[in-house]
């Protein structure tokens, strides 16, 4: 029997109706799920416009979902200066911004330092005047790979940079789409393990002054953190051995369907490897994805391309999943538009089966 066959299937057969809004945005039925490239050239900001437009968001905390808006502004005029602001991320720690002339950075905390955590960024912004994007993985861990005796590891804060040079620039801006997941450390097994909720994130930066007296300062961070409950979706595991059965999650999402997120290794010859479908409620659906990989300019780095329904398979997709790279999501089934975001890691070619791994997170953003 194939790995495939024996996958055990994960269906959240029930979930509150408030779900169903989350990542949710109306759109005509003849819109272009391109048109999400367009409205963020403007989330870059520039030195004469200023700072990028606010996030539209409202901070919110219900049974199946938090949403926690996080504005980091300060001017150097100003008497009373705030230059760090944090965000809790359930059940793993928390985020703080920090915008000060000498420091700017995302900062993760993670309270157990035992587990794999994982801050994935798709950082966008200028340089020499061309747009740019990054793929970025900030890990807190105390074990490096399988064999590890718990001296390879992190401490339990890590970050990632926002400025490009130091002494940092008088003026910068850009944004940033993230992912914040938790895992088993990679010397256990991860399949079935319970495991916090998936956060996902936006963060528009701005700064400018930096290299003037400080009355002429200015800096604004604004940022949406979105953490979804009651379901993790995902597919973990740890060496070969932790992969069987282990190498689908099937979830019913109201209003949108079974969405499929699949990391198998490379000899279970069943087509869809590495890959997120779905079997959509109607059969009017199809999908816009963005993989986003490496770093360098974004035509080169960001590989959009669209998928509609296929009556054969009933789904849409498979979209396949890079082996090192965040994917952005956009599912738009019977005229309503569905957002994820999807962090992607896995190595399937070791010659030593317990060092081959999957740790693949999706979160609507």
């Amino acid at each position: 029997m194939s790995i495939a066959s024996r996958s055990a299937t994960l269906v959240v057969a029930v979930l509150t109706a408030a779900l169903a809004t989350v990542g949710t945005t109306a759109v005509r039925a003849d819109a272009d799920h391109g048109g999400a490239r367009v409205e963020e050239t403007a989330r870059l900001g520039t030195v004469a416009g200023g700072p990028a437009p606010r996030l539209q968001a409202r901070a919110t905390s219900t049974a199946v979902r938090r949403v926690q808006k996080v504005t980091l502004k300060w001017n150097g005029a100003w008497k009373k200066q705030v230059r760090t602001k944090s965000a809790t991320i359930p059940g793993i720690g928390e985020v703080t911004l920090v915008c000060k002339p000498d420091t700017t950075m995302i900062r993760l905390f993670a309270a157990d330092r035992s587990a794999e955590t994982q801050m994935w960024l798709a950082k966008h912004e200028v340089k020499n005047q061309r747009n740019v994007v990054a793929v970025k993985t900030v890990r807190i861990y105390r074990y490096a790979h399988a064999f590890d005796d718990g001296t390879g590891g992190t401490g339990a804060f890590a970050h990632e940079g926002l400025n490009q040079v130091y002494p940092i620039e008088n003026y910068s801006s850009g944004y940033v789409d993230g992912i914040i997941s938790q895992r088993p450390g990679r010397h256990q097994a991860a399949a079935g393990a319970p495991m916090p909720p998936v956060t996902s994130f936006s963060l528009n930066w701005y700064w400018n002054g930096f290299h003037h007296p400080a009355q002429y300062r200015f800096c604004q961070f604004d940022a949406v953190f979105k953490t979804t409950f009651p379901t993790r979706l995902g597919v973990n595991w740890h060496g070969e051995a932790d992969a069987v059965d282990n190498v689908l999650q099937s979830s019913l999402l109201p209003s949108i369907g079974q969405l499929n997120v699949r990391c198998g290794t490379d000899d279970d010859r069943a087509g869809g490897i590495q890959s997120i479908s779905l079997v959509p409620d109607v059969d009017n659906a199809d999908v816009y994805a963005e993989i986003v990989t490496g770093e360098g300019d974004v035509d080169d780095h960001v590989d959009p391309f669209s998928k509609g329904f296929d009556p054969e398979t009933g789904k849409v997709g498979p979209i396949p999943m890079p082996r090192n790279g965040i994917v952005r999501l956009f599912f738009r089934v019977g005229g309503i538009e569905r957002r994820f975001i999807v962090s992607s890691y896995y190595v399937t070619n070791n010659g030593n089966a317990r060092l081959n791994l999957c740790e693949l997170a999706v979160a609507p953003f």
